[in-house]
């Protein structure tokens, strides 16, 4: 539960009174959780390395009371052809899981089974239902189905629904489903918890601080904005530009600063906890998204939360036209919007925002109002509500 979104939908659900436990297939992971999510209250089951042995004596007993059921789950898992090693493995770990969960879930008289991602999580939960024929659903986020793992069909097939999170990923869902079970993809956004009624500054004056905040991996596309950054310079354009995150891309965008030589404007803070990331966005002129789908593949962004909290607090954003972003960067209206991988464009826009303080703050307003609207617990969560009360087990 250490993503912001998941926390909060379960939070949100917790605090409706909503009847909801919490599992997670791995050991506990509190370094970079906000201090509001240390202090919850709300009971989480961890697995991970201290649950191997019940674990593994739940499978062999699971297998021994049913040899066949058990068996063909474990060939199914185990012969799929998966995308890579990692997956291969979270699957293996996932199916475990999912024999030792069954009987718990069993005794405890469960109704219904949701995996926060389409991966690991999804793959318990259809064993599960293959084992105690407990309803199941899952939300379907851009990392986990595109590429999809191998064994995504078979999980949609067997869900009551699959809840996706992006316009962008209803139709690649519903394409692996035949006509008539199409509408069992919704599209539910991520809740986000919006910041009281305080809006940022956005004082717009040199040095104009730019913030970008993810992972440092290629998809994120933040090559593209420290050469974007390094235009801005030249054209005498006064840009700080800080970058929140930590990944593998630390060595190549620092090389990629020094060869700009913007070494000294190109500010790097590695990993933060998320509790920190509002007062940082506070303090921005501008947020910049440069998401990209890498070559060769499928990997995209689809709609970066982060962009979403940047729009509540009223920071303007600059980002790309790439998987479910347009779904609230609507360009010129709630923010700008360009190309992928065109570090010209991405500097021309910053430049636009920067140089036009007016119209960068409509621009922030228009996003805020928008924002507000779509993104409210009481439209997310309760529509998550009703689709767990309408596919669930009768008691």
């Amino acid at each position: 539960m250490s993503e912001t979104f998941v926390f909060y939908e379960v939070e949100g659900l917790w605090k409706r009174k909503f009847p909801v436990s919490v599992v997670s297939l791995y050991g506990e992971r509190s370094r970079f959780l906000a201090e509001h999510m240390r202090r919850s209250t709300i009971p989480v089951r961890h697995l991970g390395i201290p649950a191997i042995l019940p674990i593994a004596a739940a499978v062999v007993r699971r297998f021994f009371r049913q040899p066949r059921q058990v068996g063909h789950i474990l060939r199914t898992i185990v012969f799929h052809s998966w995308r890579d090693l990692e997956m291969r493995l979270e699957n293996y770990w996932a199916c475990c899981c999912g024999i030792y969960l069954a009987e718990q879930f069993r005794r405890e008289g469960v109704q219904h089974v949701h995996g926060a991602w389409a991966s690991g999580p999804a793959t318990a939960a259809w064993v599960i239902h293959q084992l105690e024929g407990i309803p199941y659903s899952f939300t379907a986020r851009a990392t986990d189905v595109r590429p999809p793992d191998g064994f995504l069909a078979e999980k949609l097939a067997d869900c009551s629904f699959a809840r996706a999170d992006s316009s962008f990923n209803v139709p690649h869902l519903a394409s692996f489903l035949p006509e008539q079970q199409k509408d069992k993809v919704c599209l539910v956004y991520n809740t986000v918890t919006l910041p009281s009624s305080e809006q940022a500054p956005v004082h717009m004056k040199p040095p104009y601080r730019i913030i970008a905040i993810g992972r440092l991996i290629e998809k994120k596309g933040f090559l593209y904005l420290v050469r974007a950054a390094g235009l801005l310079r030249r054209q005498n354009v006064d840009v700080e530009v800080t970058i929140v995150g930590g990944g593998g891309q630390m060595h190549a965008l620092r090389a990629e600063a020094e060869a700009w030589h913007i070494q000294d404007h190109v500010h790097f803070t590695g990993a933060l906890p998320h509790d920190q990331i509002g007062g940082m966005l506070h303090q921005s002129d501008i947020m910049v998204m440069p998401s990209i789908v890498p070559e060769g593949t499928e990997k995209s962004d689809g709609l970066p939360t982060v962009i979403v909290e940047a729009m509540s607090m009223g920071v303007p954003v600059v980002s790309t036209n790439v998987a479910s972003i347009g779904d609230v960067v609507k360009d010129g209206h709630t923010g700008l919007l360009v190309a992928q991988k065109d570090a010209a464009a991405l500097a021309q826009a910053i430049r636009t925002l920067a140089e036009d303080r007016d119209k960068a703050l409509e621009l922030a307003a228009n996003a805020r109002n928008f924002i507000r609207e779509m993104f409210s617990a009481e439209n997310t969560l309760g529509r998550m509500q009703e689709f767990f009360c309408n596919n669930a087990l009768p008691r």
